[in-house]
């Protein structure tokens, strides 16, 4: 029956299955009858029929089919992804590579580059093992394997050798040394070998086999002399030592020949020596006649003699050189102190260092040598006691203690020798024993007065010595930090000392030495400005310790140029302050005094007064300028400090060539000073500050006739500036020689200077005038001489041309064209145009390249740093989610604990108070 039953299921299904076939025929068949005549239908799809078995089969074949569906939608592009790249110059018929981009894709494609690259590299930076195939030829592309398998081959069989050759006898023996020196040169065998031994060299292995037992071969038997009988592998190796040997042997006797031989050269040099300078030798000479030697000879044999060239050492750097200075400073102040100290320096090198833990096994007791003390003529004769006689009596300081013993010990002496005499003429005398107690006191008295006047000698050395080293400079100095601590330091010295003393600071305290060392010297510096500013005031000066001074105050302004510029400046305002109140209200102001001259010159020897316009050195030169043009000549004193002046803008201006009027009108008024007779009805020119008339105007003008003189002497600055007010050291005639000599050596040296202006004739057309005023018929030779090459020189001038002046010359611009410029081979497309060259269109082309690509680089770091950032920033969202969750979980069991404690305490009957 369920045979029958399944029949029927089967026939039912496929009656159903015919009847959906027939129908979807006729449907189509309707739908294409229903399109020719123009309508239309719209289908939506539907998925498996209700009724059709849900099976593992059909359900797999239905997601293949969604997943298809989903893909294809995915795959469309969304429009607005679309980037449309618009071309500036659309050309027809043109195809394009970029027309269209999309940068959502680009941009995802490129984060999953990086996600695995880059990303892997970010997780990997921390983790270092790897494996390293260092396999010989195991990177290298260019070997074949069969290659590598021999390099490897060759390399095992390379260490198998290394290891073998060591009892390969064979090779080269190797130098046997004893304390690093050589056997062979140690052992010089200077006994010559009689005539056997060099005949029968086989005697010396028998003696060397008798000698040292011949374990280095073995003597052959009876049983091993037949030659049928092959050797043995031990026969072999011992033929082969001894071969060895033999060879070493000959090489090393080979050696000492070889040696022996240049020792006999080396002896016999001498008597070849006049062979090489081309001499003949004394004995051979029979020539009585011998020829000089000429230039060359004489060269040559010079040459021969003369001393090579030797290494020296490297030259020091600043730094080496300042820490080898204090270290021998300090060397030397620990000397003074240890003398100070009235210690010696064979008492410091005897004070040894010794352990708590010696134990003396070495002492000795020093043998204590006695001199005995003898005198002749009332004086000793032993050359110590009279050292020390002599000095007590150099002395007389000495107490009378000591010139007490000394006079009872002579005493004693002459005791013991008239005793002596009484026992050498009586036969009979006392007992051996008192001669043995007389003898040890006298040797009692003898050593203490000894050590008495040896200790007198040794405190008096001490004293002279304590005396010396107090009186000696200290070696080593500290950074004063305040005037008077320097002028402590510096005063109630000699000029040779404070000079000393500076170096030495300087040397102490380098800025290489340590780290707070150059603010120290910046201070030092200014302190030093100010002394040296205090010391020019003085009288008399001081020019040994102005020049000494002015050396370090050089050299400490290079080694900080702000601080110094800052030092200088403060100082000059300070100046020029104090010389606009030294006025008090008066409209004529007053000369400055020494210091600020001194200043002035120390200002163009620090820094350049060259340029053009310079922070320290412009506002000085104005400073001169204002005293030259506004303070009046009042004394002689007043005159050197004008000239003083001028001397000084010289040096200021020698390189620049920069025209300064004030020096040239301080001159011309001093010129007027010589002139003997003054007109008051008629007035000569002058330019301010001197004027025609008044009581100042006759300083320079002579009282006696010095043409008789050939030269004038010059003075020294010292002899000049003894003074601050009194100048009456100055009147006389030499002064007043010597300051008109020096304005026409300045006059001279400013028309020299001024020569290529075009201003110079009218500038010293007044100077020429003024020459008139001198009487030179007065002055000594040398003066006259300058005045008549100074007017030679202006006289010159005067026929000089100058040109006319007239706008300075400028090239007409080129007016604008306006017809265009046409290219033939001109293409819109090509953005740079061929230059013809073909080199340099490659160039050109390589330039644009590295442009591109070094930006696209730039562009790719930035967009790998941003990925990084991002990935950075998503691991800390991570931490900071994971703890938020690690907290949450937490504060969660501590309310679940809380809860628990809450509910036992309830049943417990206990009140919960939390």
């Amino acid at each position: 029956m369920s045979y029958n039953n399944n029949n029927d299921t089967t026939i039912n299904n496929l009656a159903k299955w015919r009847l959906c076939i027939l129908a979807l025929f006729i449907f189509s068949r309707v739908h294409c009858w229903l399109f020719c005549a123009g309508i239309t239908f719209c289908f939506r799809k539907v998925g498996l029929p209700a009724k059709m078995p849900k099976t593992n089969r059909n359900r797999k074949q239905f997601s293949q089919k969604q997943a298809k569906v989903k893909s294809s939608r995915e795959t469309k592009s969304n429009p607005f992804e679309i980037r449309l790249n618009r071309q500036k110059h659309p050309m027809i018929g043109k195809k394009r590579k970029h027309d269209k981009g999309n940068p959502g894709v680009a941009r995802s494609k490129a984060i999953e580059k990086r996600k695995g690259t880059l990303l892997h590299e970010y997780k990997q930076r921390h983790k270092t093992n790897r494996f390293l195939d260092k396999r010989i030829g195991e990177h290298d592309e260019t070997m074949t394997a069969e290659e590598k398998m021999m390099e490897r081959f060759a390399f095992e069989k390379q260490k198998v050798h290394e290891k073998s050759a060591i009892y390969n006898l064979a090779e080269e023996e190797e130098e046997l040394t004893h304390f690093g020196q050589s056997l062979a040169e140690i052992e010089k065998f200077e006994e010559e070998l009689s005539d056997v031994e060099e005949e029968d060299p086989s005697q010396d292995l028998k003696s060397t086999e008798d000698n040292f037992g011949g374990f280095l071969s073995k003597k052959p038997t009876e049983e091993g002399n037949r030659d049928d009988q092959p050797k043995s592998r031990e026969e072999v190796l011992l033929d082969i030592i001894t071969n060895s040997k033999a060879e070493k042997y000959e090489r090393q006797k080979e050696r000492e020949d070889v040696q022996d031989m240049t020792e006999e050269l080396d002896k016999n040099y001498r008597n070849v020596l006049h062979l090489l300078a081309g001499l003949k030798s004394k004995k051979g000479s029979s020539d009585d006649s011998k020829k000089k030697s000429d230039n060359y000879d004489i060269t040559v044999r010079e040459l021969m003699f003369e001393a090579k060239g030797k290494a020296t050492d490297r030259l020091k750097t600043p730094e080496v050189q300042a820490r080898e200075e204090r270290e021998r400073l300090q060397k030397l102040e620990a000397d003074r102190k240890r003398r100070m100290l009235g210690v010696t320096s064979e008492e410091e090198k005897k004070k040894k260092h010794r352990s708590a833990d010696e134990l003396n096994d070495y002492y000795a007791v020093e043998p204590v040598t006695k001199a005995m003390l003898s005198y002749k003529d009332g004086r000793p004769t032993d050359p110590l006691f009279l050292k020390e006689a002599t000095f007590l009596e150099g002395n007389p300081n000495a107490t009378r203690e000591e010139s007490g013993e000394e006079d009872n010990l002579g005493e004693d002496f002459e005791d013991g020798e008239s005793e002596e005499e009484q026992e050498g003429e009586e036969e009979s005398g006392s007992d051996d024993g008192e001669d043995l107690e007389s003898e040890a006191e006298s040797d009692k008295e003898v050593e203490t007065a000894v050590h008495d006047v040896r200790a007198a000698v040794k405190t008096a050395k001490q004293k002279k010595m304590k005396d010396s080293a107090k009186k000696e400079l200290p070696f080593t100095f500290a950074v004063p930090s305040t005037y008077p601590e320097l002028a402590t330091l510096l005063r109630h010295r000699s000029a040779s000392e404070q000079v000393t003393v500076v170096e030495r600071v300087r040397s102490c305290n380098h800025p290489s030495l340590a780290d707070g060392n150059k603010a120290k010297l910046e201070t030092f510096l200014s302190l030093l400005v100010q002394y040296f500013c205090s010391i020019a005031d003085e009288e008399p000066i001081n020019m040994e310790l102005i020049h000494g001074l002015t050396k370090h105050i050089y050299e400490l302004s290079k080694t900080s140029h702000i601080p110094t510029g800052n030092c200088f400046r403060d100082s000059l305002i300070e100046k020029y302050q104090a010389f606009k109140e030294g006025a008090g209200g008066k409209s004529q102001l007053v000369y400055p005094p020494i210091s600020v001259l001194f200043y002035f010159k120390l200002l163009s020897l620090v820094f350049p007064t060259s340029d053009f316009k310079h922070c320290i050195a412009t506002p000085a030169a104005l400073f001169m300028g204002e005293v030259l043009a506004q303070c009046q000549v009042r004394s002689l004193l007043d005159v050197a400090k004008g000239l003083f002046l001028c001397n000084t803008f010289l040096q200021y201006v020698h390189l620049s060539k920069r025209i300064v009027p004030e020096a040239i009108t301080s001159l011309h008024g001093i010129l007027f000073l010589s002139k003997p007779e003054k007109d008051p009805a008629n007035l000569d020119q002058v330019f301010p500050p001197f004027k025609p008339i008044g009581k100042h105007i006759n300083y320079l003008v002579l009282t006696k006739n010095r043409s008789a003189t050939s030269a004038y002497s010059p003075l020294k600055m010292k002899d000049v500036f003894c003074s601050n007010t009194d100048s009456s050291y100055l009147n006389n005639d030499d002064f007043r020689i010597w300051a008109t000599s020096l304005a026409l050596h300045l006059l001279l040296e400013f028309l020299k200077l001024y020569k290529d202006h075009d201003s110079t004739p009218e500038m010293f057309s007044p100077i020429g005038l003024a020459l008139e005023w001198v009487d030179i018929e007065k002055y000594p030779k040398s003066t006259q001489t300058l005045h008549q090459e100074l007017s030679e020189e202006i006289k010159g001038l005067q026929g000089k041309t100058r040109r006319a002046l007239e706008r300075t010359r400028r090239r007409p611009p080129t007016l604008k064209m306006f017809e265009p410029k046409f290219e033939e081979d001109y293409d819109p497309t090509r953005k740079n145009k061929s230059t013809g060259d073909k080199k340099q269109n490659e160039v050109k082309k390589l330039v644009h390249k590295h442009r591109q690509e070094t930006k696209g680089a730039m562009r790719e770091l930035r967009k790998d740093t941003q990925f990084l950032a991002r990935e950075k920033q998503n691991e800390q969202i991570g931490r900071d989610a994971e703890r938020k969750e690690k907290v949450r979980r937490l504060y969660g069991m501590l309310a679940n604990q809380e809860g628990e404690v809450k509910n036992m305490m309830r049943k417990a009957g206990k009140k919960v108070n939390f």
